[in-house]
């Protein structure tokens, strides 16, 4: 997208949602074209919402930015010790918005988004075990966990999400940086469980290798978002899933073999 788009897009408009990132936890990068991609290209945005007299842009950030950690749940005042180059560029995106707002008054806020799943994602992606681990479901293959099984993620359903979205835009508080999650852990093996389960047979599982840069635990303190933003979590793990896998199943018609090759 140029920057005519850009400024076509924005022009008018109170409040901008910044969602795009052109990569993933565990991605092979090269670092000057994430840079490019990310950090470069959000300074452009940020000048064109300055020019526009945008009022506030909200930010999608991630959990990743926060690294390992000895204290969970995370708080946002954790340091942010990212083993990632998504938390990197997340991280700088981060301090560009500090300044704009700073320098230009623009006001921003900030999501640390945990890990969201539910009705939508791509289920022959990248990104989000759920979703793929749906997919392998659907084509009838194993599902792929990297490690033992016993890594501890934070999954929060898309519509609590996008009512946290909702929330950022609302408020009139200065505080600018929210953890948004469920603010409860779950073991991935207890995911695929949770899967069994609902669909009422025992899924293969291949266990893998792990990367190095994946984290073994993160689960988001999300008591400010509570306390500022009034979030809560309305959607329970086990709910969210069954919604997704009904929602999955429905669309497939319940035949595994009209998806499209993983």
């Amino acid at each position: 997208m140029n920057g005519e788009d850009i400024v076509h897009a924005v022009r008018g408009a109170d409040i901008v949602f910044h969602l795009i990132s052109s990569t993933v936890p565990g991605d092979t990068i090269d670092e000057n074209e994430e840079i490019f991609n990310n950090v470069i290209q959000t300074i452009n945005l940020l000048r064109i919402c300055v020019q526009e007299n945008v009022k506030r842009i909200i930010f999608i950030s991630s959990s990743a930015v926060y690294g390992l950690q000895r204290r969970l749940p995370i708080p946002e005042i954790a340091v942010t010790d990212t083993i990632t180059s998504i938390g990197i560029h997340k991280l700088t995106v981060d301090k560009y918005l500090h300044l704009y707002k700073f320098e230009y008054g623009l006001d921003c806020k900030i999501m640390r988004l945990s890990n969201p799943y539910g009705i939508g994602q791509k289920i022959f992606g990248r990104q989000g075990i759920i979703a793929i681990a749906i997919g392998k479901v659907l084509y009838r293959s194993p599902i792929m966990i990297r490690g033992e099984g016993t890594a501890i993620r934070d999954f929060i359903y898309i519509d609590d999400v996008i009512n946290a979205c909702h929330l950022l835009a609302a408020t009139d508080s200065d505080e600018v940086t929210f953890n948004i999650g469920s603010g409860r852990g779950i073991y991935l093996n207890d995911v695929i469980k949770e899967m069994s389960t609902i669909i009422g047979r025992e899924l293969p599982v291949i266990y893998s290798e792990a990367r190095k840069n994946d984290i073994p635990a993160s689960i988001l303190d999300i008591s400010r978002a509570k306390r500022i933003l009034g979030f809560e979590v309305t959607v329970s793990f086990s709910d969210g899933l069954r919604r997704t896998l009904s929602f999955y199943e429905n669309y497939n018609n319940s035949a595994y073999n009209q998806c499209p090759s993983p």
